[in-house]
């Protein structure tokens, strides 16, 4: 059994305006270190085996909150297989912009999500691919731990559906707000996980 936290990192300024932001590493906002702040606060008493976060500033930042207050003394890992995805030309755009300007490709997103690459950037299968190889690699070396994921909002639905069991199509039925997060007791035995909790 591997009891996984999956949390979505604090607030940044592209959320505010809700645009695509995939792999521009941008930090916190004096708002986004406060809902990480309160995040560490309610996870203080989850006493983490292993962290991993992705290398990006506003996950990893909420990454080091927890540690902190959690006063974990193991080591940080950054995995690039927890970035966000990359949202290539739509970097910074809204999706009613999109929809405005590149009404075509808009059109095909939304005609297969899953499949569909956005121009310069990555699609769904390649995210739930760089997701499933993680996964397989924790479930291999962390069986009884307790194991902490701070990632993004796309790459958490990924991680969500993949440790449910649930087609990849699926993942975007699950939205986790900045700085909350999901639990997820996976059994390693039979191959299967149940939602335990979600924060607000």
């Amino acid at each position: 059994m591997i009891d996984f936290i999956i949390a979505r990192h604090g607030m940044t300024e592209p959320n505010t305006r809700g645009v695509c932001l995939g792999r521009s590493d941008v930090p916190l906002i004096p708002q986004g270190y406060e809902q990480a702040m309160r995040l560490a606060e309610r996870m203080k008493d989850i006493k983490a085996d292993a962290v991993f976060t992705s290398p990006l500033l506003r996950a990893s930042d909420t990454a080091k909150c927890y540690m902190r207050a959690a006063r974990l003394d193991i080591p940080l890992t950054e995995d690039p297989r927890l970035e966000e995805r990359d949202w290539g030309d739509w970097e910074g755009v809204s999706f009613a912009d999109v929809a405005r300007d590149r009404p075509e490709e808009y059109a095909q997103f939304y005609g297969d999500i899953y499949n569909f690459t956005v121009p310069g950037g990555e699609c769904s299968v390649n995210v739930q691919a760089r997701v499933n190889e993680l996964i397989d690699y924790i479930i291999s070396e962390y069986d009884g731990k307790t194991v902490c994921l701070f990632t993004h909002l796309g790459t958490a639905r990924h991680i969500i559906s993949r440790l449910l069991g649930l087609a990849p199509e699926e993942s975007w039925r699950f939205f986790l707000d900045t700085a909350t997060y999901a639990r997820i007791e996976y059994d390693t035995a039979a191959g299967n996980g149940l939602l335990k909790g979600l924060s607000n």
